[in-house]
């Protein structure tokens, strides 16, 4: 079994000594993928998680995975679909759609570019879609050249903008948050899109340090900017963002159930590599073949780096209840009243 949850004692251990009395009673996970089995070409096996092929992940399975993560805790989540181009995009869809009920889980919808805005309107009214994911491999282009505004035109910012719907960026291009090009885009969506409330997911993919600093300075007035902590296990990094951003624009996330994985994101000479004790389907990764190293989740390496963060920072107990809940359900709140 690959997810590293309390069902094994030694997270346990480590729940009850370094979360017990850090965690808040109400959890929100802003960053979750659900999927079912049917949107999953025949053949396509390549996906892993540390040496675990995930075919699947149901409500049902992240509902018990997040109680098992955080024990004792009410916990919620934001929930969209798994991005693979040659998945199915419409069922996958769907099920978001049909299983998350809007009192614990809160449904995205996955959005490709070249998608009709008067389906997708349709949609956002009937299922009640609280914003969109984009993707960058949706794109009809070599990924390294895929910009911002080919994920999302126009015509399909329109409806977010319409409706003030969330959309969950994960933003391009070899360098990311620190990227002039995607500096240049974010800022003109989110000025150009008012209403629409634009989350970097990953804090804009910046894993380690160098790629975040400096690189706010522009960007953090954005009213209706967002960033989301999704497997950022660097405290350095964290603890930038914590120092420079408004509170209310940090979201707790995760990434699971990638994040449910054994192993640790961990920065290199201004670089970043996962550390995992078996393979992974992505390029950088270093494979603890001589399984030297006992292993929590990602998860959890990331809420050790949010709490020391906060440490160091001498920040609030407010502060920690609107990073894991407070903030995000004031956000899904302020949406609801639009569909």
């Amino acid at each position: 079994m690959w997810k590293e949850t309390t069902k094994y004692e030694r997270n346990l251990e480590i729940f009850k000594e370094e979360f017990e009395e850090f965690l808040p009673t109400r959890i929100l996970d802003f960053h979750t993928h659900i999927f079912p089995r049917d949107i999953i070409p025949p053949g396509y096996e390549k996906y892993l998680n540390s040496g675990g092929k995930v075919i699947q992940y149901t409500t049902e399975e992240l509902k018990q995975d997040l109680a098992e993560l955080y024990p004792k805790r009410d916990c919620y989540a934001v929930c969209f679909g798994m991005p693979h181009k040659e998945f199915n995009t419409y069922k996958n869809n769907e099920y978001v759609a049909k299983y998350c009920e809007h009192t614990h889980l809160f449904p995205l919808r996955l959005l490709r570019p070249e998608e009709n805005p008067e389906t997708v309107t349709k949609e956002v009214k009937e299922k009640r879609f609280l914003g969109f994911k984009p993707y960058l491999r949706y794109v009809n282009k070599e990924v390294e050249d895929v910009e911002i505004n080919d994920m999302l035109p126009h015509q399909l910012m329109e409806v977010a903008d319409k409706f003030s719907l969330i959309v969950m960026l994960h933003i391009p291009r070899k360098a990311r948050l620190a990227d002039p090009l995607n500096q240049r885009q974010i800022i003109a969506l989110s000025k150009k899109y008012p209403r629409a409330k634009i989350i970097l997911a990953h804090i804009g993919r910046a894993y380690f340090l160098k790629n975040i600093v400096g690189h706010l300075k522009k960007i953090k007035y954005l009213p209706n900017l967002y960033f989301d902590l999704a497997m950022l296990n660097n405290w350095e990094v964290l603890e930038y963002l914590f120092d420079t951003v408004e509170s209310y624009k940090i979201l707790y996330g995760t990434d699971i159930p990638i994040a449910l994985a054994p192993g640790k994101s961990v920065e290199i000479n201004n670089q970043y590599v996962y550390i995992t004790p078996g393979p992974w389907d992505t390029g950088n990764v270093i494979i603890d073949n001589r399984k030297n190293l006992v292993y929590t989740s990602f998860a959890y390496e990331e809420i050790r780096a949010i709490k020391k963060a906060v440490r160091r920072l001498n920040l609030s107990n407010s502060f920690i209840e609107g990073l894991f809940y407070a903030n995000g359900i004031k956000l899904i709140e302020s949406i609801e009243k639009n569909i």
